[in-house]
């Protein structure tokens, strides 16, 4: 198995010492302490291989991988975040459910989708500024494991069914790239290409 490195530093407990508080549903940015962990670029061949399942009682502390998860998608300002873009190959990702709620997922799968799909123009923060329209489903029931391995079942549709279904493609090795044809990529390329540079005169980091 691979190695999965957890920092244990005391920065990353929110918003004290005390584990035995609950901790909140969602971070904010005012609560960040925060150690950000830097996105792999897209070329990393962790992005492009099969992360591992999560093995609860083997596997570091999931309640500070769950703080890892949350922390990261808010300082990257991700509506979801797989830990194999943190580079951590396991089948973990946050995501928020809500505009105010999000979850950390453990070895997710889904169970069932329905017929019914939706194109939608979608992002992912290991590709800034490339956006492609995507086709998934309306809905999707799934199945995942909470911090403390009870295992969930959730019924999502919309907006909340497309970023777990976008985040189930990291959990394959798999990214929405793969969804798309080798035309619109490259139309979608020219125009990430210009966002870029317009990204970079403007100051803002990559």
């Amino acid at each position: 198995m691979a190695e999965i490195i957890i920092p244990t530093d005391n920065t990353l407990i929110l918003p004290s010492d005390d584990r035995t508080r609950e901790v909140p549903s969602i971070v904010t940015d005012d609560e960040l302490t925060l150690r950000k962990f830097q996105l792999l670029p897209e070329e990393h061949p962790i992005l492009k291989k099969e992360p591992l399942p999560w093995i609860f009682g083997e596997n570091p502390d999931p309640q500070r991988m769950r703080l890892i998860m949350l922390e990261n998608m808010v300082a990257h300002n991700g509506l979801g975040l797989s830990a194999n873009q943190i580079g951590m190959p396991v089948k973990v990702f946050s995501m928020y459910v809500t505009n105010e709620e999000g979850i950390v997922c453990f070895n997710p799968k889904i169970t069932r989708e329905s017929n019914e799909k939706v194109i939608m123009k979608e992002g992912c923060l290991s590709f800034p500024e490339l956006y492609l329209n995507i086709s998934r489903p309306q809905m999707i029931e799934a199945t995942y494991q909470n911090a403390d391995g009870d295992e969930i079942n959730v019924h999502l549709e919309d907006l909340a069914a497309r970023i777990f279904h976008h985040e189930m493609d990291h959990m394959i090795g798999t990214t929405f790239l793969d969804r798309v044809s080798k035309v619109r990529l490259q139309s979608a390329r020219k125009k990430q290409k210009i966002l870029l540079r317009k990204r970079k005169r403007d100051g803002r980091a990559s």
